[in-house]
């Protein structure tokens, strides 16, 4: 009887990492696509990933009209799947986690639908990602732009699907409402095919800065610094052997930012990768600027590998967009997206 048990328990053992092994090897691994350039005449679709409690459908019911006669304005066909903005309370069982991935699907699948744009981002994306629809995102290479929470979506496609999306400000969150500067910059981006583009701080002109000098190319990946440590050890976090990390977080206190960079540190993820571009990182009440970058840099101080910050995009006025999965060259202070980013 002991030698049955002892059999199963080592049976079971081996099946639960041929499992693991298993998920891992279904992540997407090979040659990284980009989605095709918007033109005037194609249709945007405006949808809520994320959860929507009841004060975020009083401000969709606000703002979605708006929104749609912006992006009319500017060329384009507008729909949108109000069904995403069924109220959702924070509670350990969300019903709409289905129906938000049902209709981002959807969007992805339909021949009409050329872009997918986040209205905000919140709480929630995180549920959807094991009802993604990967191999159908890689089959219709749509755009899909979104920040915040939204960087599990994205973190997720790039892993799962090879495909190039776009962490860019979304037209229905504060501080990104009504602002034009981001948006022409982001049409720009997805319009205009470019063999390369040098970004720049397109609020203030001001340069990036270096805390440590150096030059690599790398593909990027990354986005919200919380939604990042929320990937570890699943099977949507992408790899970060010979990456570009970009992080931004809003609203944070040094110690927590620390705290995460421990994690990824002792989970060997800085030693995998090829540098660093630190985004916007705003401060908790009582917290400062240089305090959040000190702790960033107190556990950078070892890496012999580019580190670069003063990057304006996150959680702040007429943010960059940053294409995550696009290759990117760093030469000390500049950033270089170093390849089309639509086609």
């Amino acid at each position: 009887m002991n030698f049955k048990i002892k059999a199963l328990t080592t049976f079971a053992a081996i099946f639960s990492v041929i499992c693991f092994f298993s998920l891992r090897a279904s992540a997407f691994d090979g040659e990284i696509l980009v989605p095709k350039a918007l033109k005037e005449g194609d249709t945007i679709c405006v949808l809520s990933p994320c959860r929507a409690t009841s004060y975020r459908i009083k401000l969709f019911k606000e703002r979605i009209s708006e929104i749609t006669k912006d992006l009319e304005k500017r060329g384009f066909n507008v729909v949108v799947y109000e069904e995403a903005f069924t109220a959702s309370p924070l509670q350990l069982g969300d019903e709409t986690e289905q129906l938000r991935a049902d209709l981002f699907n959807k969007a992805v699948k339909d021949p009409n639908i050329n872009a997918i744009f986040a209205i905000w981002g919140g709480y929630g994306a995180m549920h959807l990602l094991d009802k993604i629809d990967y191999e159908a995102f890689r089959e219709n290479r749509k755009i899909f732009v979104g920040y915040s929470d939204i960087t599990a979506i994205s973190s997720a496609i790039f892993e799962k699907s090879g495909i190039v999306t776009f962490h860019g400000p979304m037209m229905g969150k504060e501080p990104n409402w009504k602002e034009t500067l981001c948006f022409n910059n982001l049409f720009d981006m997805l319009m205009n095919p470019k063999p390369q583009t040098e970004l720049y701080n397109i609020d203030d002109n001001t340069p990036f800065k270096v805390f440590k000098s150096g030059n690599c190319e790398a593909q990027v990946f990354g986005g919200n610094m919380c939604l990042i440590q929320c990937l570890i050890g699943t099977q949507y976090e992408p790899s970060y052997k010979d990456k570009i990390l970009f992080f931004e977080e809003i609203e944070e206190n040094d110690y927590r930012v620390h705290r995460i960079l421990w994690q990824l540190k002792l989970a060997g993820r800085l030693n995998e990768i090829s540098g660093i571009i630190i985004g916007a990182i705003t401060p908790n009440e009582g917290e400062t600027e240089e305090g959040l970058l000190n702790a960033c840099f107190d556990v950078m101080k070892d890496l012999k590998i580019p580190v670069i910050y003063n990057f304006h995009s996150g959680h702040i006025p007429n943010p960059l967009t940053l294409p995550i999965g696009a290759k990117l060259q760093i030469k000390n202070e500049k950033i270089i997206i170093a390849q089309p980013i639509v086609e």
